[in-house]
């Protein structure tokens, strides 16, 4: 993502709009091909001499803040590591206590001797120990690795990380799509639920409608949270017929921020498969392990209408030895206002199969506020207990 400083924007008449490049543009189609030349062909290299070629490409012209953000992009793929046959501290060490007993000299001749003397301590040579000795700093470390990326990728990932970085000032967000395929809304669902977003969804149109907090909004998260609302936008790229409307604070002032997908931004990453969460991990092991004879947990989504319009997707479907069914969701991030409709929505709308909600208690302050929790609700510090689950499950089962 981009940071504040190479940021290009338009604010007028309270909307906010990113100054995004034109791909077909042969100028900058040539300058991303020198930057991305630069990288590929300097695997090896110190990257102090990377960045002399790189500040050489970008110039000093107006429009410097877009060879900027491009190389910037490209250092985000790149791996630099110390690469020397001992550890720098360790080569230090040594011959800074030679130099003391050799009287720190300042001449060649009697550097060398330390460093000679130096090497023989370490079993390696001394050309060897003089390139270790300050192998750790930056601009010594070399390019071990590179995402290669294509010229025109790079000029299309350049716009996405202007819409992110503009994202990660939102106050809240909403997103409308039509109604979508199936597997491809799931996947949506799972990475807001991936980058910790709390959010609600609604009915509308024969389409969604999904409301997402910001940081303002949100528990005093602060930037952290905005990183999250940014780094999900491109896995809403890979669906169609999608808008959003997020509200930005930018210098203490408000503004409006819309883009679709007539937009043009393209995703950089190839949608993965199902995403699982660590916790979500172990309770699946867990339960295999120690849950209830003849019963399976199934990871499944699934989304339930509720009252109001609003819907739910689930995580998981438990089915227990009579063949019953139970929908679990997972839910990080919540405040209290909004589990509460959730448990409202449930109870008007008393789903079969019945959901249980089981939520984490990373947020203390809210969950003591929620004076009794009903049955079908199922708090977790870090680990979901089994048992817990279980006796949710057999309770909302009962009301059947």
């Amino acid at each position: 993502m981009l940071t504040s400083d190479l940021l290009r924007v338009r604010r007028s008449r309270g909307r906010i709009t990113p100054k995004y490049l034109d791909v077909g543009d042969a100028r900058a189609m040539k300058r991303a091909s020198d930057l991305v030349e630069i990288f590929q062909s300097h695997m090896g290299r110190p990257r102090g001499i990377i960045d002399e070629k790189v500040q050489r490409a970008i110039g000093h012209g107006t429009d410097f803040l877009i060879w900027r953000g491009l190389a910037k992009l490209l250092y985000d793929r790149s791996e630099f590591e110390v690469d020397a046959q001992r550890k720098p501290e360790e080569v230090r060490e040594v011959v800074f206590d030679l130099a003391v007993e050799a009287g720190n000299p300042s001449d060649e001749s009697g550097r060398r001797q330390v460093l000679e003397r130096a090497a023989s301590i370490l079993e390696i040579d001394a050309d060897a120990c003089e390139v270790a000795l300050y192998a750790d700093l930056e601009e010594r470390q070399v390019l071990a690795e590179f995402k290669v990326m294509e010229p025109l990728a790079l000029l299309h990932r350049y716009n996405v990380a202007l819409a992110q970085a503009v994202l990660y000032r939102a106050r809240s967000m909403t997103i409308r799509l039509v109604e979508q395929d199936s597997n491809k809304l799931r996947l949506l669902f799972q990475m807001l639920k991936f980058h910790r977003l709390m959010h609600r969804t609604r009915r509308d149109d024969g389409g969604y409608i999904i409301e997402i907090d910001g940081p303002s909004s949100i528990f005093k998260r602060g930037r952290k949270y905005g990183v999250q609302m940014a780094k999900f936008l491109p896995a809403l790229l890979h669906l169609s017929g999608w808008s959003v409307e997020a509200e930005i604070e930018w210098d203490d002032e408000e503004y409006a921020f819309e883009l679709d997908e007539k937009t043009g931004l393209l995703p950089h990453k190839r949608p993965k498969g199902q995403w699982v969460a660590e916790e979500e991990r172990w309770f699946e092991q867990r339960f295999d392990e120690k849950g209830p004879e003849g019963w399976e947990l199934k990871r499944r989504g699934h989304i339930v209408e509720l009252s109001d319009n609003e819907v739910l997707v689930t995580d998981y479907v438990v089915r227990t030895e009579s063949g019953a069914e139970v929908w679990l969701e997972i839910v990080g991030f919540w405040r209290l206002a909004y589990l509460r409709r959730r448990i409202e929505r449930l109870r008007d709308m008393a789903p079969d199969p019945p959901v249980v909600l089981v939520v984490s208690e990373r947020l203390k302050t809210d969950r003591e506020a929620l004076e009794q929790a009903p049955a079908q609700v199922v708090f977790f510090k870090g680990v979901i207990l089994v048992g817990k689950v279980e006796k949710a499950v057999q309770a909302v089962l009962s009301r059947k």
